[in-house]
């Protein structure tokens, strides 16, 4: 048996902790185990305590000899981009938007989709319905609430039919939270939308000036009193898009939310603001001005945010969790529909006429630029083949890596603070009694309820 190259090794109080990136595992030690370990490694000894051994092999800490952990990654990445039996539509059923955002990636063209375009959607949905046992299904804008009426309409037909075939339906919405009243967020809940993302980006003054409505007017107050009972209907993210201005205001964000009650009943977390270079249409964040943090510099930002978030009582440290093909991008049964009805690969896409791939009508023939996605290839690349982040990350983002002024920016920033985030969540644990921690004598046990 040899060690994994994905061991993130931290020590604390006197105790020694492993975590997996392939496995997501996280095991504790004490130091006669350890020591054992490190016998058994150096081929000094065997191990005297069996059930250790077991558990590190469960864990995926330890290896076989003969196992080339990097080519298990890359079957695992082919065998999740080809995957059949799950469809993944994202559609956006309003590219126009009630918000004004300077950062915003889209050029809004405002159109709600039309019946025509929800017909040829559900002659796809009913084209797969056969073939598959899963239909997730993101709602994305513009401002999807802007269409709202497609929007639902759409929502009954797929629960109608995935119910009726037996296959299992899932939903979530990316929504600038303006219009999600009492009502909407009802409907929603009962169109099974689970999952709401809302952004707010600072305190009223800050988050105004980034996200105002298209005549200037400011929002924030209006989303944070559409959270109070939208909590009630949806699981609800709050999203924080950061830059080198605004970073320095979260604190009294999170303050604000804490106090409006929101503490403990919404999720918070921070986002990267990232300049773009569409030369072929016109974008808002074109022309971007404050300054954006580098991909090291916001690990660094992310996990002060982070800290704070938890203080407030906005969630927990965690651990990433390893995963496949990583997006809708680069995995093969999985579409992004334009509200006309135009088909993208990435939803950074969506706007930008030179990266439709085809029609919905036509889905099954979509172009030759659909190869540049599916042929994205994270194996082939130097830093990602010897990165420690590669089994949680994947590549990270195709977009970006395909792009050379985003290039460094493609990375997830569990890459340039591994060390610290682990350390983060065992000091955590141990503060609260262990909770979460998988230590030797659970860890078979964890395994075996995956």
């Amino acid at each position: 048996m040899k060690e994994s190259v994905y061991n993130i090794w931290v020590d604390r109080q006197s105790y020694h902790y492993v975590f997996n990136g392939v496995s997501g595992s996280l095991l504790r030690l004490d130091s006669t185990d350890y020591d054992a370990l490190q016998d058994y490694l150096g081929h000094r000894s065997m191990l005297s305590s069996p059930s250790v051994l077991e558990q590190l092999i469960r864990g995926r800490m330890l290896v076989a000899d003969d196992v080339d952990e990097l080519e298990s990654l890359q079957q695992r990445y082919k065998a999740t981009r080809f995957d059949r039996k799950g469809l993944g539509l994202t559609l956006v059923t309003s590219l126009g938007c009630n918000f004004d955002c300077p950062y915003c990636f889209e050029a809004k063209q405002p159109s709600v989709m039309s019946d025509r375009v929800q017909a040829a959607v559900l002659r796809l949905v009913d084209e797969e319905l056969p073939k598959i046992s899963r239909l997730t299904v993101t709602w994305f804008g513009g401002e999807p609430l802007v269409g709202k009426k497609a929007l639902i309409r759409l929502s009954k037909a797929f629960i109608e039919r995935c119910d009726r075939t037996n296959v299992a339906y899932e939903a979530s919405i990316i929504t600038n939270g303006y219009l999600l009243d009492e009502e909407t967020c009802e409907k929603l809940h009962n169109a099974r939308i689970a999952v709401a993302q809302v952004t707010i980006d600072g305190p009223p003054a800050v988050h105004d000036r980034m996200r105002p409505l298209v005549n200037g007017a400011g929002t924030f107050w209006q989303i944070v009193k559409n959270l109070r009972h939208a909590i009630n209907y949806l699981t609800v993210s709050v999203r924080v898009n950061l830059d080198v201005e605004n970073f320095h205001h979260a604190n009294i964000l999170l303050q604000i939310l804490a106090s409006e009650g929101l503490g403990g009943k919404v999720g918070v977390y921070a986002g990267q603001i990232v300049t773009t270079n569409h030369d072929t249409h016109s974008v808002p964040s074109n022309s971007y001005k404050p300054t954006c943090f580098t991909n090291p510099e916001f690990a660094r930002v992310e996990r002060e945010f982070n800290a704070m978030a938890k203080q407030y009582g906005f969630g927990d440290f965690v651990l990433p969790k390893p995963t496949g093909a990583p997006c809708t991008a680069v995995r093969a049964n999985e579409l992004v529909i334009g509200s006309r009805g135009e088909l993208y690969k990435c939803w950074e896409s969506v706007g930008n006429p030179r990266e439709v791939i085809g029609h919905v009508d036509d889905y099954e023939n979509a172009d030759t630029r659909t190869g540049k996605w599916l042929k994205y290839d994270p194996f082939t690349n130097v830093e990602c083949r010897s990165c420690m982040a590669l089994p949680v990350c994947m590549g990270g983002c195709a977009q970006h890596a395909m792009d050379p002024l985003q290039y460094e920016n493609r990375c997830g920033t569990f890459r340039h603070n591994f060390r610290e985030r682990v350390l983060d969540f065992v000091a955590q644990a141990e503060q609260e009694g262990l909770r979460g921690i998988v230590r030797t004598q659970d860890l078979a046990r964890r395994m075996e309820t995956r």
